[in-house]
């Protein structure tokens, strides 16, 4: 069942170049490169189990242009308000992932971050060339044991802006929203069936 599209960056706000290139601006023009500070975005999924058992679930991520590397993303599962680092698994061709066994106890909320990994690949920061754009599915796990369940489900995009990280004005600024779901509700009714 699709959930919504999601979109990860580590990139400039305003593009580095544009093809062609446009006039130099006129003498006495702001200075429009104050502008361009960097965005760290990831992708926010909080799934309510709202039945009286626990729920397993698999998310599948859903890349093409690029395809999705572990070695530039991370993973993180939070239930009992524990940060805990997901595995995520490749389907051959790289061009989905899939976090293939995510348990939601009976009446409780899993938050799943699936964002640019900028702590073990700093690269990323340096480079600031980085966006992975796709789709979500969630789809019921044999695991369960219950051929149905109801789910809530609120996607998000969180984003972190900052200037320049090696001087002392940062320029930190925050930004989140939410995302439509693929059929415009927070209930979702999976079935095995």
């Amino acid at each position: 069942m699709l959930v919504s599209t999601f979109e990860l960056l580590v990139k400039s706000q305003l593009p580095g170049s544009v093809a062609p290139a446009p006039p130099p601006p006129p003498a006495g023009s702001p200075d429009t490169k104050k502008l361009a500070r960097t965005v760290v975005q990831g992708y926010f999924l909080t799934i309510s189990n709202v039945n009286s058992f626990n729920v397993t679930v698999s998310l599948v991520f859903d890349a093409l242009t690029p395809s999705i590397s572990p070695a530039n993303t991370i993973a993180i599962v939070d239930v009992s308000g524990v940060n805990q680092t997901s595995d995520l698994v490749l389907d051959p061709g790289g061009k989905s992932a899939r976090f293939p066994s995510l348990t939601i106890p009976a009446n409780d909320t899993l938050l799943l971050i699936f964002q640019p990994d900028i702590l073990t690949n700093p690269n990323l920061l340096t480079s600031a060339d980085f966006e992975l754009r796709g789709f979500v599915q969630i789809l019921p796990s044999s695991l369960s044991g219950n051929q149905s369940a109801d789910l809530l489900l609120t996607p998000e995009q969180r984003g972190t802006f900052f200037g320049n990280l090696n001087g002392s004005n940062l320029q930190l600024d925050q930004i989140a929203y939410n995302i439509p779901t693929a059929h415009g509700g927070s209930l979702f009714r999976l079935s095995t069936l």
